[in-house]
């Protein structure tokens, strides 16, 4: 797969997943911590940065050759460490983590958002696979 094809296909998708995902956490993790709070029209553009902070580690998976099963594991393993620590990292220096119980409810968030778009990505990629075998069939039965 060509470097653009998967910017466009893994890492927009990916973006467009972790907003919607964000912006159920927010409310979620919001409404147990700071359910008080009020917040002007800037407050739609965080789901907005984190999602592309989202986006960046995924990077890490692009290959241009199949990656064999263990280099698979291994770069999913880098991916999430990234994601953690990057988004981790951002929402401390944003001031917004105020406990040790908010960083873990954040850190399992990030991690529950990453495997929902996983799973997204995983579902868009067995239905092109399924198109594209069923093309094939197609084909081979017209030889």
């Amino acid at each position: 797969m060509s470097f653009r094809t998967y910017l466009v296909k893994k890492v927009m998708m990916s973006f467009f997943v972790s907003v919607a995902c964000i912006c159920a956490a927010m409310a979620l993790i919001g409404l147990s911590y700071e359910s008080g709070a009020h917040f002007g029209y800037e407050a739609f553009l965080s789901p907005l940065l984190f999602g592309a902070a989202a986006s960046l580690p995924l990077l890490v998976k692009y290959s241009r050759k199949e990656l064999s099963l263990k280099q698979a594991i291994i770069r999913n393993i880098i991916h999430f460490i990234l994601l953690e620590v990057l988004l981790l990292s951002l929402l401390f220096a944003a001031g917004l983590i105020n406990d040790i119980s908010m960083a873990v409810s954040l850190g399992f968030a990030i991690f529950v958002i990453d495997i929902t778009v996983y799973l997204v990505l995983w579902i868009s990629d067995a239905r092109t696979a399924r198109a594209f075998n069923k093309a094939l069939q197609k084909m081979q039965k017209q030889l």
